[in-house]
């Protein structure tokens, strides 16, 4: 692309990005036609119409693309010879029976306009003003109506030069003196983006005594339309009329865009059927095509509600009602509407919607234990409840069924919560909750209030050897009517309670092997023991076993896994069916027998910075590896260490301390020998 297309197209750019910016002293609007380009244009304030009205307008056209290419040279045409301004008298006196031709040559041309004065009394400047604006607005609205007057005001051209694969980017400008210059309008467009003008929407009628108000939807189509009339029809919509003279322009504030426009018209009576349509006009003085149409007849308002005179409770199943409503308003309403609620200001239900106009009872065969009506006339624009509420109630003997569904937890922390299914009586007032440690004792109300919610938070104490809690719901009415007892709730307590140790009694020696007999946990959540074995000089228990708790007082255990020559601690636990643990049972010691001939003989060699550990074994088993012991002090034996030599160097010591150390043989089969005699070794 060379410099001089790229700085053309910046240009192009340039002009309709100003174009985007705040108002502008001229507007410049167009509509693609398949023959043509209409352009119309109008100054926003009356300086600039009075300028324009003298010096006139010029209208440039640039074609930018071309087969949708933009062209290397923009081609620049000027469209009309001289200035696009107001037409002498002479031409605009054939079209002088036009209303709005007539109006724009007024204004534009009137004798007894003298301009606004420069000075002097400011009333009469001010006055001058006023009249100025007014005729600038008159200008431009006519201009609006009629395309002829906005063609001899100098505000409008069609370009019939176009062709349909091109797009032009139009210009207008006031052909004024450079001191006195305007803003510049353009507009970018082509012959290609022609459409067909819409018809509007959303018109809607509210029909009054003789009289209609109209109202549609402006804002929609408010790029396309500024003004509308309105047609009726008399004949069912064979035919239709234009509804006044004038096309309707919708009046608002400065900066308020109005979404609807608004039009009534008077009706000679309520009996024959109107319709409605409407169509919008365009600034090119096009028409759009019509609506939608609408149709209906004058009616009389409704003004008063009905007024209830009198209920009848029969049998105490069912409830009639009599109400009064002017029979002359029959053919202008739709029917009665019953509501039905339980309490004054409870929700209100509709039991009847109805549509016979000269209804003037209701049989309510399904009432609640106590009933609010209200009545109401309605029609499709208009709806008149009743002011005052008649209450009619059931004699109520009856309870609420019982609740059922009731269901609860209780956390960690002793906090109930209870739920259970709603009621479905009309007449409910709401729920008690009782409460028990003994499901055979006497249950105590749980709070002082009617619950209105089908649920219920309690605390209570965890720290008690009751292990349950129960509950149960009654339902309650209106009347204080209470419901028989709900299903019993039956809640466990979180155990946080640990069972009695068990009492560890003796240590049987039965054919060499150990059994343990003990006094189980006495209480009543104790599930199983725990029995737990270790080996002297070791410093940790291992878990051996677990028996279920069978209820006898004594039981025993049979320690079937142990090694000849080796001395074992034995100690018991309870667990509860929460899985607390007891505290420990005391100990017990039992040394096994040895089966075999063995010797084990510990010899020592302190140097300065270590201590070498010997040893000689006499053993009828296979040596798979040595296990060492050591105590500091006066601590207990601890395993340290372990090798498969013949000999074991100590060298994590330290000065002024004593050791004691001890050995075991681990034979092949995994069994071991028995500790050896400790030697001292004090460094």
């Amino acid at each position: 692309m060379n410099n001089r297309r790229f700085f053309s197209i910046a240009i192009l750019l340039l002009i309709i990005i100003n174009q985007a910016k705040a108002q502008k002293s001229i507007e410049l609007l167009s509509r693609a036609m398949p023959d043509s380009i209409m352009l119309r244009w109008a100054p926003s304030d009356s300086k600039t119409w009075r300028l324009a009205n003298n010096y006139g307008y010029k209208l440039i056209r640039y074609t930018l693309l071309r087969d949708k290419k933009i062209l290397k040279e923009i081609e620049e045409l000027e469209l009309v010879d001289s200035v696009l301004k107001p037409a002498p008298l002479y031409k605009w006196e054939p079209f002088a029976h036009k209303k709005y031709v007539g109006i724009a040559a007024e204004c534009i041309y009137s004798s007894f306009y003298e301009g606004i004065p420069s000075g002097g009394n400011p009333h009469i400047v001010y006055k001058k003003y006023k009249e100025e604006q007014q005729r600038y607005s008159f200008a431009l609205y006519a201009a609006d109506q009629s395309i002829k007057a906005a063609e001899l005001s100098g505000l409008y051209f069609a370009d019939k030069t176009v062709k349909p694969n091109e797009k032009y980017l139009y210009k207008v400008y006031v052909n004024c003196p450079d001191s006195l210059a305007v803003d510049t309008a353009s507009i970018f467009t082509g012959q290609s983006t022609y459409k067909q003008l819409p018809k509007p929407i959303d018109l809607q009628a509210k029909w009054q005594d003789k009289k209609v108000g109209l109202t549609w939807n402006i804002k929609y189509l408010s790029h396309i339309y500024n003004s509308y009339i309105i047609e009726k029809s008399i004949d069912n919509g064979a035919t239709y009329h234009q509804l006044g003279d004038n096309a309707i322009v919708q009046v608002s504030d400065v900066g308020v865009e109005p979404y609807f426009a608004y039009k009534s018209d008077s009706l000679p009576d309520n009996k024959s059927i109107f319709h409605y349509r409407i169509r919008g006009v365009n600034a090119f003085g096009q028409m759009g095509p019509a609506s939608d149409s609408i149709f209906g007849t004058g009616r009389l308002p409704i003004e008063i509600a009905p007024v209830i005179t009198s209920n009848e409770l029969v049998d105490n199943k069912r409830v009639d009602l009599f109400w009064e409503y002017p029979q002359d308003m029959n053919e202008y309403i739709s029917g009665f509407k019953i509501y039905r609620s339980s309490s004054p200001k409870g929700k209100k239900a509709l039991i009847l919607n109805g549509t016979d106009r000269f209804q003037r009872s209701f049989m309510d065969t399904t009432p609640h234990m106590t009933n609010y009506y209200r009545i109401s006339v309605y029609n499709d624009q208009t709806e008149k409840l009743t002011s005052l509420l008649t209450y009619v109630a059931r004699v109520d003997s009856f309870p609420p069924l019982k609740p059922s569904g009731g269901i609860g937890t209780i956390d960690s922390t002793g906090i109930v919560t209870l739920t259970w299914d709603a009621n479905t009586e009309d007449d409910l007032n709401g729920y008690r909750v009782y409460v028990s440690n003994n499901p055979n004792y006497e249950f105590i109300l749980a709070g002082d209030k009617v619950l209105k919610e089908t649920s219920f938070l309690d605390t209570i104490s965890i720290k008690t050897l009751t292990k349950q809690i129960y509950y149960k719901v009654k339902a309650e009415d209106v009347r204080q009517n209470q419901s028989p007892f709900s299903e019993l709730i039956t809640l466990e307590r979180p155990d946080v309670i640990a069972p009695v140790a068990p009492l560890l009694k003796a240590i049987e020696n039965s054919n060499g092997k150990p059994k343990l007999k003990w006094v189980n946990s006495s209480s009543d959540d104790a599930i199983q023991h725990l029995i737990y074995r270790k080996v002297v000089g070791d410093s940790v228990y291992i878990a051996l076993d677990s028996l279920v708790f069978d209820g006898d007082i004594i039981s025993s255990y049979l320690d079937k896994k142990v090694a000849a020559g080796t001395t074992y601690i034995y100690k018991l636990k309870a667990q509860d069916d929460s899985g607390l643990l007891s505290a420990s049972s005391q100990t017990m010691q039992f040394k096994v027998a040895s089966d075999i001939t063995e010797e084990l003989k510990l010899k020592k060699r302190v140097y300065a910075d270590r201590v070498k550990l010997l040893w000689t074994i006499k053993s009828e088993k296979d040596i798979k590896r040595i296990v060492v012991y050591r105590a500091v002090n006066q601590g207990v034996l601890q395993l340290y260490g372990n090798t498969d030599s013949d000999q074991y160097i100590d060298k994590k010591l330290s000065p002024g301390k004593t050791y004691r150390y001890a050995i075991k043989a681990i034979y092949a089969d995994d069994s071991s020998s028995q500790l050896s005699k400790s030697i001292i070794v004090k460094f």
